[in-house]
Formats: C-alpha cells, sequence, structure tokens
C-alpha cells in the first residue's frame, strides 16, 4: 500500500508540473493537457511527461520533496519535452533530448531564483516562469540545429481562420497545433479555474484582434504562433501573480503584456535562437518592473514628510 500510495503521489507531482506551465496547480488539468499534446502522436505527451517527471526528480533529489510538491519544478522540464518533440520530431532522440534538458532545468531555475531574489531586484517580485525552458532548450537546439526540422502549423481563411487562431493559441503554448489540442488545453484551463481560462481567452482574442489590425491577414494569425505568448502573459497577471490587485489592473495588465507580445514576437524572430515564450516572459517582467517601480515612487513620496515653512520673524 505504501507503494501505490509513492506512486500515485509521484503521478500527482508530474501531472501538477505539467499543469504548472499555465500557472495551475491541479493534476486533473495535467492530464487534460497530456491529451491534447499528445492527440495527433501519443508519443509527444510521453516526452512531455517525461520532461516534467526528469526535472521533477532532479530537483526532489538536490532540494527534497518540499520544492516539488506543487509541480514548480516540473512545467520548464515539460516544455523542454514539448520542444524536443517539435524539433526532433521522433520519439527515441526527444525523450534522450528532454531528459538531459530537463535536469538541466533545475540548476537554472535555482540560479535565475537567487538573481531575481536578489537585493536589486526583489522589490519588483519578478517569477522565474518560463526563463530555464528558454534558456536550456535555446542552448540545447542551437547546439544540434542540423538535426532540427521546421514544424508545420495548421493555417485557414476567413472566419473559419480566425476561429482556428484563437484556438491555435492555446495550443501552440506547448507547440502542438490543431483545433482539438487547442479546445483540449482551454478545457484545461477551466477546469484549473473559471479565472484561469477566462483570462486565457481575453490573451487569445487579444492577440487575434491585435494582429488582424496591424494587417498580419487571417492565414498567418491562425497559425496561433502570434498569441501564444500573450495567453500565457494575461493568465499571469490577470489570474495568478496580480490576484492582490483589483479587477481593472489586472485586466489593464492582461491587455497591456498580451499586446507587448505582439510587438516583442517579430522583433525576437529576426535573433538566431528559438522564440519560444521570451515575448511572454519579457512582457510580463515589463509590465511587472514598470507597475513596481511607479508603486514604489508613490510609496517614498507619501512616506516624504512635508517640509513646513519656517515662522516669520517680526
Amino acid at each position: 500500500m505504501a507503494s501505490v500510495r509513492r506512486l500515485g503521489e509521484l503521478v500527482g507531482v508530474l501531472l501538477r508540473g505539467v499543469s504548472q506551465i499555465f500557472f495551475i496547480d491541479n493534476p486533473w488539468a495535467g492530464g487534460l493537457l497530456l491529451v491534447g499534446m499528445g492527440w495527433v502522436h501519443p508519443w509527444v505527451a510521453l516526452v512531455v511527461a517525461t520532461g516534467a517527471l526528469g526535472q521533477t526528480v532532479g530537483a526532489w533529489a538536490l532540494l527534497g520533496k518540499d520544492a516539488v510538491r506543487t509541480g514548480m519544478m516540473g512545467y520548464n522540464g515539460a516544455l523542454v519535452g514539448a520542444a524536443a518533440a517539435a524539433a526532433l520530431g521522433a520519439p527515441l532522440p526527444a525523450l534522450l533530448m528532454t531528459v538531459v534538458g530537463a535536469l538541466a532545468c533545475v540548476p537554472v531555475h535555482a540560479i535565475l531564483q537567487r538573481v531575481l531574489g536578489c537585493r536589486a531586484l526583489e522589490w519588483v517580485r519578478l517569477p522565474v516562469a518560463t526563463a530555464p525552458f528558454c534558456l536550456v532548450a535555446g542552448v540545447l537546439f542551437d547546439l544540434v540545429l542540423p538535426l532540427v526540422h521546421p514544424g508545420t502549423t495548421s493555417t485557414g481563411e476567413g472566419a473559419a481562420g480566425a476561429v482556428l487562431g484563437a484556438f491555435n493559441n492555446f495550443s501552440e503554448v506547448v507547440l502542438a497545433d490543431g483545433l482539438v489540442p487547442g479546445l483540449l488545453i482551454l478545457a484545461a484551463l477551466f477546469v484549473g479555474g473559471v479565472r484561469t481560462g477566462l483570462f486565457g481567452v481575453l490573451g487569445s482574442l487579444v492577440a487575434l484582434a491585435g494582429a488582424l489590425l496591424v494587417g498580419d491577414g487571417v492565414a498567418h494569425v491562425s497559425s496561433g504562433l502570434l498569441g501564444y505568448s500573450a495567453v500565457l502573459v494575461a493568465i499571469a497577471l490577470g489570474a495568478v501573480l496580480w490576484n492582490d490587485k483589483p479587477l481593472w489592473a489586472r485586466l489593464t495588465g492582461a491587455v497591456v503584456g498580451a499586446a507587448l507580445t505582439l510587438a516583442l514576437q517579430p522583433l525576437l524572430a529576426l535573433l538566431p535562437l528559438p522564440v519560444y515564450t521570451w515575448p511572454f516572459l519579457l512582457s510580463l517582467w515589463l509590465v511587472m518592473l514598470v507597475v513596481a517601480a511607479v508603486t514604489r515612487t508613490r510609496r517614498a513620496g507619501a512616506d516624504t514628510p512635508m517640509r513646513t515653512a519656517p515662522a516669520p520673524t517680526q
């Protein structure tokens, strides 16, 4: 019974790690996300789960059990698995690269936590988020660039293309593609929480509308490659990191952050490294930095005692 219970705990932690890709702490949502990722090729779900497991086990060994309970040391490994599956296109090489990358995410995560928590930055309270994934996967797949083949994405025209784009914005977060994976991932978000699902929808719609307004065309927008970072930043600011702020502030942050990702995406695409979720990360950090700086300045001004004029002398 003890071994069965431990196995159940491990599976639960693994699924929580997958769900934390979207800032969710829910094993059922994690399971549904795996179904969405494995919809076309079941081995993709296996690779993603291996990534979550690899980072979780590595963090458990180095940092202890408490560090992995909520899945916070599993989602970057899961994303490395998704990137490996998309880039390498075959189970065995993807699994091998995923194990290496997932284990590398553990020290990278710890280092970034220390850097972002240093005295110079602690007042901003920047999250590590997907930075370990971006760094590790970028290095790995830059080194094995000759093995990497470009992925394909589904596109469409007209109203059908716009609908496809709205759901591809969710599926492309995990480098999946298609209407059904997007629907399953959106369902997983609502399983994790209604607020998470609603802000995810908001981010997707802002990205869709913004991309159409600047004239990218429905076919380009329908791929989801312009909107996945907007989904993440809207969820992060609207449903997770700013829960202590009023609704108007969370809505504003979600919309501004989503719009920023649209500006950053084409700029980052000019660099010789994979874009991954860098638009999300940089937009998130920039919005949080600006808001924290303004808040800090106002508080400093409020705490400064007002100078009184000296009494007139006779």
